[in-house]
């Protein structure tokens, strides 16, 4: 801690760079314009949070996060319904809905595997997914993983589990690059891999 800088500020400093992609300059710096502002906009910002906190909860049958029980995709009758697009993480939905290329449903996975992290298929939601893509008129499962090792790790694993369904299974082409995070790729990036996505 600094000597001058009082503690309450330091504590705040330090919740913000616990925040991915934030480090400690940047932290510094919002918590220094969060305490410059009106004490009202203060308020705002962390009543905006615990709103969030409060109503926010994973849908009951695609994990993403919603206000509802079950979130407005899974409910939409306009969806088709026999393409599945499994994605890490309920942020990696965002680029593909931005991009209006994809017209299916979604299943979020909560994470990828990670055998040294202690992050095993029943950590993550793979069992109601192996579930789903049994019992469920699924045709084809896109798996939008990413393109870490783990994330292919995963993606071999998922289509192994499902090697007995008739459902395709494909993970998105060229066009992302190794080791990115989907939630921060182009919508034109995105719309490419999308419609060139290839076999698994």
């Amino acid at each position: 801690m600094l000597g001058f800088s009082p503690p309450s500020l330091e504590k705040l400093v330090r919740e913000f760079s616990l925040l991915p992609g934030i480090g400690k300059k940047t932290a510094r710096r919002l918590a220094f314009h969060l305490i410059s502002g009106d004490r009202e906009k203060m308020g705002d910002f962390a009543n905006a949070i615990l709103e969030a906190k409060e109503k926010l909860v994973h849908c009951k049958i695609c994990y993403g996060i919603t206000e509802t029980e079950i979130c407005p995709l899974c409910a939409s009758r306009n969806r088709d319904r026999t393409i599945l697009c499994v994605v890490e993480k309920a942020a990696d939905i965002l680029p593909f809905e931005s991009s209006g290329a994809f017209k299916g449903l979604y299943f979020v996975l909560g994470g990828v595997l990670s055998p040294l992290d202690g992050i095993r298929p029943e950590n993550l939601h793979i069992p109601q997914l192996i579930e789903r893509v049994h019992s469920d008129e699924v045709q084809e499962l896109i798996l939008a993983l990413g393109s870490s090792p783990e994330a292919e790790s995963t993606a071999l694993y998922i289509d192994r589990k499902l090697a007995d369904t008739s459902a395709r299974r494909t993970k998105l082409a060229r066009g992302i690059p190794v080791g990115s995070d989907l939630e921060f790729i182009d919508e034109i990036t995105m719309l490419r891999a999308f419609e060139e996505r290839v076999r698994v």
